[in-house]
């Protein structure tokens, strides 16, 4: 039992007949638990200053016997707000059974977390791990491992548009709109109550956790299932389309110096989060730079790193924002737009293959927070991971595996193949009364980023 500083102020020991452990990493609440205890006194009673109120945390533990040091090892099953617990009784016995829910529940509203009646807002350009940092105080939450927000090429991400959170909103509202600005991040609470918002593992060095040696011995049965269904291997994203004050049709290019026109903006009007749009008559391929009337010198047209965009193409209306340190944001097309498809001629559903095309278009809800084109290319690669990648389900049953969680990488060999494949566990379910088992679904991984 501990109170909410995460220190241990009780213990119910022996009492335990029965726990249930769900964990989902597709779900905003990670993790889950249902608790049976033996009633012994009137300390179980559901009252304020009593074992089971709502000022506590419960961290149940499952020990097993160290077969060569015959002491007991103790597994940490996750830090829970205690919820719906029900007193049972009847000439046999008196039972408790209490829900366990996950931290993040404090979090989404769910037991805590709503914000204050004003709108909140997290300004572009901000840096997200000092965002979440600083969200995260608002719950006084001090116990998290946050890493930078880091894109493919090892530069920083921040936060490329302005998050509004409205009357009613939470601060989990907040924290999945800084979590969602890159899709391969993930962010839950681990065993131990500490906040982590990292990676999920996607790369071709992922460590593997478990393999046939311990899987072989503890296994009693194996599912595959193949959705068919959910298969895209032609990813469009439709992002943000934006609502552009300032257009010019008249270009001036020399190299990759771009002299544009337009009767709406004076010397005064040009300030930070100005935006224009612009079409060319040429082709550019060069360093981009961009000037407004007669009225400002030649400014860099930059991406969300700050790279210097080095090629645009004529006759494509394009979207650029004016920043702070006096260089153009380059936003892409007029509404955010990507494109990716499967083209590699070793996996079964490249689009050359006799499958051909099968198309989905990704648009509006969370996809109209996507900025520029190349956030939405990014989506789109991730997008095409996830739908090509993770359809092939296996679920095992086996032993109880204590120190399991979602998001590792195992490998197996199915009973009917010959090749061990590595799988990327999804959930897991685990009961540790009467039938003692475990069911892990995982799905079949593939790295995401390429090796080396």
């Amino acid at each position: 039992m501990l109170n909410f500083q995460l220190n241990i102020v009780d213990e119910i020991s022996g009492d335990l007949i029965g726990l249930e452990v769900s964990i989902d990493a597709n779900s905003d609440l990670r993790r889950s638990c249902t608790v049976n205890l033996v009633v012994r006194n009137s300390s179980f009673d559901i009252q304020p200053g009593g074992k089971i109120w709502l000022d506590k945390y419960i961290q149940p533990y499952i020990g097993y016997e160290n077969i060569h040091t015959k002491e007991i090892q103790w597994y940490n099953q996750g830090t829970y707000l205690i919820n719906a617990p029900s007193f049972s009784y009847d000439g046999a016995s008196r039972t408790l059974q209490l829900q366990g829910l996950d931290m993040m529940s404090k979090l989404t509203g769910l037991r805590n977390g709503n914000l204050p009646g004003i709108p909140t807002v997290i300004t572009t350009g901000s840096n997200v791990r000092q965002a979440i940092i600083a969200t995260l105080k608002l719950a006084n939450m001090n116990k998290y491992i946050v890493s930078e927000c880091v894109n493919t090429d090892g530069t920083i991400q921040n936060v490329p548009y302005d998050i509004t959170i409205n009357q009613g909103g939470t601060i989990y509202n907040i924290l999945s709109e800084l979590r969602d600005i890159l899709p391969q991040y993930q962010m839950y609470f681990d065993v131990d109550g500490v906040f982590h918002y990292e990676q999920i593992p996607f790369g071709y060095d992922a460590p593997i956790i478990l393999d046939d040696d311990i899987l072989s011995r503890i296994t009693t049965s194996e599912s595959v299932d193949t959705d068919f269904e959910s298969v895209k291997n032609y990813i469009e994203v439709y992002g943000r389309s934006h609502d552009v004050q300032h257009y010019s049709s008249t270009a001036t290019v020399s190299g990759g110096n771009i002299r544009l026109t337009y009767g709406s903006i004076t010397e005064s009007t040009i300030k930070a989060n100005t935006m224009i749009g612009f079409t060319l008559t040429a082709d550019v391929n060069a360093p981009v730079t961009i000037g407004i009337n007669n009225i400002s010198g030649f400014h860099k047209l930059v991406d969300e790193n700050g790279v210097q965009i080095k090629t645009l193409k004529a006759n494509e209306y394009y979207v650029a924002v004016y920043q702070s340190n006096n260089t153009w944001l380059f936003l892409g097309h007029n509404q955010a737009q990507a494109i990716a498809s499967d083209t590699n001629p070793d996996s079964p559903f490249d689009i050359n293959s006799d499958i051909g095309i099968i198309r989905i278009a990704l648009y509006g809800g969370e996809y109209d927070n996507i900025m520029s084109d190349n956030l939405a290319k990014q989506r789109a690669d991730i997008e095409l991971y996830w739908r090509c990648r993770l359809n092939d389900a296996m679920s095992l049953g086996c032993i109880p595996i204590p120190w399991l969680d979602v998001n590792y990488i195992i490998s197996y060999t199915l009973s009917n193949q010959a090749v061990t494949d590595k799988y990327m566990i999804q959930s897991i379910k685990a009961d540790y009364g009467e039938s003692n088992s475990m069911t892990i679904t995982t799905s079949k991984y593939y790295p995401y980023y390429k090796e080396g």
